[in-house]
């Protein structure tokens, strides 16, 4: 289809304005089969409508997806929160079972009622450490 503009021409003290046809260098039916190519069919008064709604569903499945997303997230926030909280826990009661132990090491040895088995077993829990 041929475009249509306006073309100015000044003659001496005179503006003229006149409609001047000119071709874009595509026949009309390249031009509808290019269109139609891009659109997937002729172009209608219902492409652009059936195009937004496509579009329109595509951002709904998107929007689920983020909040979705958002969900997992958050949950695997509060799990790395409570994961910290036990670790930290963990080394506390570490930390009091060297000291504990430090101490029991320091302190004389008193014969406790133990078999011989468990001496060597609790020998050689203390001397794998």
């Amino acid at each position: 289809r041929a475009k249509q503009w306006y073309q100015r021409r000044v003659r001496g003290t005179q503006t003229e304005t006149e409609l001047v046809d000119t071709g874009c260098g595509t026949s009309d039916a390249t031009a509808e089969a290019m269109i139609s190519a891009l659109t997937g069919g002729p172009l209608n008064e219902t492409y652009f409508e059936s195009l937004a709604e496509q579009r329109r569903e595509a951002l709904e499945l998107l929007i689920g997806e983020n909040e979705e997303l958002e969900k997992q997230i958050e949950a695997l926030e509060l799990s790395l929160t409570e994961a910290n909280h036990r670790a930290e826990e963990a080394e506390h009661l570490v930390s009091e079972m060297k000291l504990k132990l430090s101490e029991a090491r320091t302190e004389p040895q008193q014969d406790l009622d133990i078999s011989t088995e468990e001496k060597e077993e609790i020998k050689q829990l203390l001397h794998s450490k």
